[in-house]
């Protein structure tokens, strides 16, 4: 919707629709199996790596890192036993490993700074009505807040705090809160 430049954040919209028409195909399945423990490891090396993802169209598990050492844990192969279609499937899965800026521990801080301050500091509380949650978007790497509102001060505002990378706006018009993560 708008791009970011270096004086605003990004604003985007995101079509529900076509993820919920992609009928279910159980070869993804080892690949969920996967991403979990990828989490997990994850977790426990939250400065050295960053959120993994999958990709369809082959299914690839994307394990990005920030250090050495995280390089090294994420290109450690997944094994594991999934049940796609009651069918026990043992599988290996050797992640894609990709560098990026920005680790599991800078992402989370940066999502409660800006739920908790950046938010409060332009009288708009998290318990506004047009924050609905705010969220990790591990494919790019940085935080997303969305709103069903969009207020240009706060797109200054965040490219001022964070830069134009590490955080974007999404616009869900009508949208309802679930909950602010």
């Amino acid at each position: 919707m708008e791009r970011a430049t270096s004086e605003a954040v990004e604003v985007f919209t995101v079509d529900l629709a076509d993820f919920f028409k992609e009928p279910y195909d159980s070869r993804i399945e080892p690949f969920n199996y996967a991403l979990d423990t990828a989490m997990r490891r994850v977790e426990g090396h939250p400065k050295d790596l960053a959120p993994p993802y999958l990709l369809k169209r082959p299914y690839r598990l994307v394990f990005p890192y920030i250090t050495e050492r995280g390089r090294a844990l994420a290109a450690i192969p997944l094994n594991g036993v999934a049940w796609p279609d009651h069918v026990r499937t043992p599988f290996t899965i050797i992640p894609v490993v990709r560098q990026v800026r920005h680790s599991r521990a800078e992402l989370d801080t940066v999502l409660d700074t800006v739920l908790d301050t950046v938010l409060d500091a332009m009288t708009s509380p998290a318990d506004d009505p047009r924050i609905l949650s705010g969220h990790i978007d591990a494919e790019r790497d940085r935080v997303v807040i969305e709103v069903t509102d969009v207020d240009p001060r706060l797109r200054r505002r965040l490219a001022q705090e964070y830069g134009s990378d590490l955080v974007a706006v999404q616009w869900s018009p009508g949208g309802t809160r679930s909950h602010l993560v």
